[in-house]
């Protein structure tokens, strides 16, 4: 029994130390808008929100918006970072409520959001959504024509419209999405577990 435990435990280690070495990558990347056009408004009289797919289930890392002021002085105020499942129509799904939110403070002119996460996501659609909550304080911009856009919506809070799609170049706004894969050292710990205690059991029956 100690020679499994000792076993088990060393194979419990070997699956962290791999997990550890599984990177972030950019899942969804539009790269930065070109900054021409009239930006979208990002306060609490529109928020935004980009739809993207998971093939396979995933740790979410880091989710940015490309936001500028709209003003002065609005280093250090906040906004709202949330994801939400798909509608079905290509648009949030605000029945269910969100799955996930977290306030950020934005910083300066250029990609804000949060990193070091660790949401899980199985494969699926979801929204990325850039809101200025009650509790929030941002009066932001986010500047269009990226050169890689995905599907759109906005929510429109003065008519109580809800996430709307939206069509067009003139909605393709930056967004960054960076997650993990579900790290195969899981796989290989469970693998190494059911390998050991089958050959315990057999052990003991030839006893």
């Amino acid at each position: 029994m100690k020679k499994l435990t000792r076993s088990l435990s060393l194979i419990a280690l070997l699956a962290l130390s791999l997990s550890a070495q599984v990177k972030a990558d950019l899942i969804v990347d539009t790269g930065a808008p070109n900054l021409t056009g009239s930006p979208l408004t990002l306060d609490g009289s529109q928020w935004l929100a980009a739809e993207f797919t998971t093939a396979s289930a995933t740790h979410i890392d880091a989710l940015n918006g490309y936001i500028s002021a709209q003003d002065l002085n609005q280093e250090g105020n906040t906004f709202t970072v949330a994801l939400y499942g798909n509608a079905g129509n290509n648009r949030p799904d605000l029945v269910t409520g969100e799955l996930f939110s977290g306030q950020s403070t934005f910083s300066t002119d250029g990609w804000n959001g949060l990193q070091g996460l660790s949401v899980a996501l199985d494969p699926g659609t979801y929204w990325v959504a850039f809101e200025v909550r009650a509790t929030d304080t941002l009066a932001g911009l986010m500047p269009v024509f990226a050169p890689s856009p995905v599907q759109t919506a906005y929510n429109d809070n003065t008519a109580n419209f809800g996430y709307v799609p939206t069509t067009g170049t003139n909605y393709n706004f930056g967004v960054q999405v960076s997650a993990v894969p579900v790290p195969s050292a899981l796989w290989l710990f469970g693998t190494g577990l059911v390998t050991l205690v089958g050959r315990q059991f057999r052990k003991r029956q030839t006893v």
